[in-house]
């Protein structure tokens, strides 16, 4: 009998299939090329010459019962699937692919049997069937894959078949992570199979990590079905799940900064090749006498300084750390750092920009160790004005590296004379600015204090210790020193990086400002300083151009220009033309933003813990500093952060500047909410 549909009559076995299921059916009547069909589930179904598989056979008597209909089925099928699982489709496929380009399934099934049955015919088309990623279905026959198609075809399976057993598994786990998190810390997970188990990490931490891409969010649209609607879904998962610990900064994954100094490991031998070459230069070394003022945790010590009286005025000499001899711009390394833009000081530790070998060792100006220098000389008058400056790189050993705790002990002792004329020419520095129209803040910002316990961390705010002499000399003189290079440059056509602010403001904004609802209107007016090549005022500060250069250790921009003006001195090809250094400016920004919105945002994050902690047995005193139809807005000043509350809670007459008592309700670090529950006005 032929073994094909145009011999299909009553009593024959066909194939069809439904749902993706090859089913074994026995032809009980044929009506105009359509076949009534009892299947080997006991299901009669009517079927249409198109819906029927071109393998047909065998043929049974018309004569037998039901029951015997179906054991036969049932024989055929099992024979069926015994054959079938013998057969091995990849190498069926590697049997034929360099052969031809198609075939039908008995041809198949003749080169593994010399005489195939009908089910042997049968159980290879079922083989055909499933393993789409090497045979095509097109009947009466199969096309056979290229190479090329079969690998992407079993990517693409494996990939379908991961996704398939990720949701099964994934949107009931998730939610018993989120009871977890929310209710029941002790809460047993459900088994996960190991490979579901890294899949849902992987998905978690790329949902912390680039919550907007595409890939991520078409796979977590259905993983997160019932799961509330929260753009920190994926990190409270993963808190829950002790994939990342409690207070995760996924702001640096975002930001793609590579926290510690890990990263730096595999820059070894270029770190080293550089220290060879900064010592192999022929820089004389100068005595100077430089001191610096820094924190007492300072390790990146960046500028020092010292102070003489001159027939004129004053002579100040500043000394800034000058680590851009023999750097390689445009090299791996480089393009690290320049991703990296600036050093971090966060509450829980501080993440440098350079490598550390570098940043708070070979290049920082540590006392006793001789450094290269950019030296800047300035001669300024008995007023503070700028006559002279010369500018030259050199070596020095710096005399001594103060803190800003024993400066403030030195200053008005008579044998300080350095310190004490130090302070004199920054007082006079500062009422120079304040003459130009500089707008100075001075607002307290507590200190935050970690305290690692057993489980977590408590954190204090403390206010800081002050030490005004001692940050008004190292303030004072470095904006001078980044106004006086900005100034040196233009005369010298000399392109650098700007910071600018360029607004008019009232004459009256000038001074010194710490009244907090002055400080909140001032902030309101000011606008944002951005980065130019051209130098124009940073009306805030009071010059009439600012070219960062005086942290070349902490941030790029200021890396940048002492690397342009250490080849500009050196006589070497400038390393940029403005237009190139104007191309750079929007991932510079970018960048900067982004580094800068880590540190902001970071410092937020632990104070509303602190309030969160507290909230419950503390009230906080705040000033009315902005007031509208539907809220109010107070400063604390202790804590140095805006809080707002509904105008309904407060008083009537509520004006700028009245002091509230106020409680606090819900604070979510996390989410950076807080609100305010009740205010009473203080008398």
């Amino acid at each position: 009998m032929k073994r094909d549909q145009a011999n299909i009559t009553p009593g024959c076995l066909v194939e069809y299939l439904h749902d993706n299921q090859t089913l074994l059916g026995f032809v009980q009547e044929e009506q105009g090329r359509q076949f009534r069909v009892l299947n080997h589930n006991k299901r009669q179904v009517k079927l249409t010459l198109a819906r029927v598989l071109p393998w047909v056979g065998p043929k049974l008597s018309m004569q037998i019962s039901r029951s015997e209909i179906l054991e036969a089925l049932n024989d055929h099928n099992q024979k069926r699937q015994r054959v079938q699982a013998e057969i091995d489709p990849v190498e069926l496929w590697e049997l034929t692919r360099d052969e031809v380009l198609e075939g039908t399934a008995d041809w198949f099934a003749g080169l593994l049997w010399n005489y195939p049955d009908e089910d042997q015919i049968a159980a290879v088309g079922r083989t055909m069937l499933e393993n789409k990623a090497f045979f095509k279905f097109q009947p009466p026959g199969f096309k056979i894959f290229d190479p090329e198609t079969v690998q992407a075809k079993l990517a693409e399976q494996e990939s379908l078949r991961k996704k398939r057993l990720l949701l099964a598994h994934g949107q009931s786990f998730f939610q018993a992570l989120l009871k977890k998190d929310c209710k029941d810390d002790s809460a047993a997970l459900p088994e996960l199979p190991p490979e579901v188990a890294a899949e849902l990490s992987r998905v978690l931490l790329s949902g912390i990590n680039d919550p907007e891409n595409q890939e991520f969010l078409s796979l977590w649209k259905v993983l997160r079905k019932g799961l509330p609607d929260d753009p920190h879904l994926p990190l409270l998962l993963a808190r829950a799940w002790n994939i990342v610990p409690s207070h995760y900064n996924y702001l640096l994954d975002q930001a793609g900064y590579d926290w510690g100094d890990i990263w730096a490991e595999e820059f070894e031998e270029e770190i080293e090749q550089l220290i060879r070459t900064v010592k192999a230069s022929p820089q004389e070394d100068k005595e100077l006498e430089l001191i610096s003022i820094d924190s007492e945790s300072t390790r990146d010590i960046d500028d020092a300084f010292s102070v003489e009286p001159s027939p004129r005025g004053f002579v100040l000499k500043l000394g800034l750390a000058c680590p851009v001899i023999g750097w390689d711009f445009g090299s791996r390394l480089d393009q690290r750092v320049f991703q990296r833009m600036s050093s971090l000081y966060l509450p829980e530790g501080s993440s440098h920009m350079l490598p550390e070998r570098l940043g708070t060792g070979f290049f920082s100006l540590h006392s006793g160790n001789s450094r290269p220098i950019l030296l800047i000389t300035a001669e300024l008058d008995q007023e503070g004005k700028l006559l002279d400056m010369e500018l030259r790189t050199t070596r020095t050993t710096v005399a001594a590296n103060k803190t800003y705790d024993q400066v403030e002990q030195e200053l008005d002792q008579e044998d300080n004379p350095v310190l004490n004329q130090a302070l004199e020419l920054a007082a006079k520095l500062r009422q120079q600015r304040i003459e130009n129209g500089a707008v100075i803040i001075e607002q307290e910002d507590p200190d935050i204090v970690l305290k690692a316990g057993d489980d977590d961390f408590e954190v204090f705010l403390q206010s800081p210790e002050s030490h005004p002499g001692a940050q008004l000399i190292v303030s004072e003189f470095m904006i001078l020193a980044n106004q006086a290079v900005a100034e040196w440059a233009n005369t010298k056509d000399l392109p650098l990086v700007y910071r600018t602010q360029d607004i008019t403001l009232p004459g009256d904004r000038a001074g010194i400002w710490r009244d907090p609802v002055d400080i909140y209107h001032l902030i309101r007016e000011l606008s944002s300083a951005k980065i130019e090549t051209i130098p124009k005022p940073h009306s805030s500060l009071g010059v009439s151009a600012y070219a960062p250069v005086t942290s070349p250790l902490r941030r790029y921009v200021d890396f940048m220009n002492m690397a342009q003006i250490h080849s500009f001195l050196s006589g070497n090809k400038l390393l940029w033309s403005k237009e190139e250094l104007q191309a750079k400016l929007p991932y510079l920004t970018a960048r900067m933003q982004a580094v800068a919105n880590i540190q902001r945002s970071r410092t937020r994050y632990w104070k509303l813990l602190y309030f969160q902690r507290h909230c419950k047995v503390q009230h906080w005193s705040g000033v009315v500093v902005g007031i509208n139809d539907k809220r109010i807005t107070l400063s604390l000043p202790g804590a140095k952060i805006l809080i707002q509350g509904h105008r309904n809670i407060f008083n009537e007459k509520t004006g700028l500047g009245d002091r509230y008592r106020l409680k606090l309700g819900k604070v979510s670090p996390l989410h950076d909410e807080i609100r305010i529950m009740d205010a009473w006005e203080e008398s």
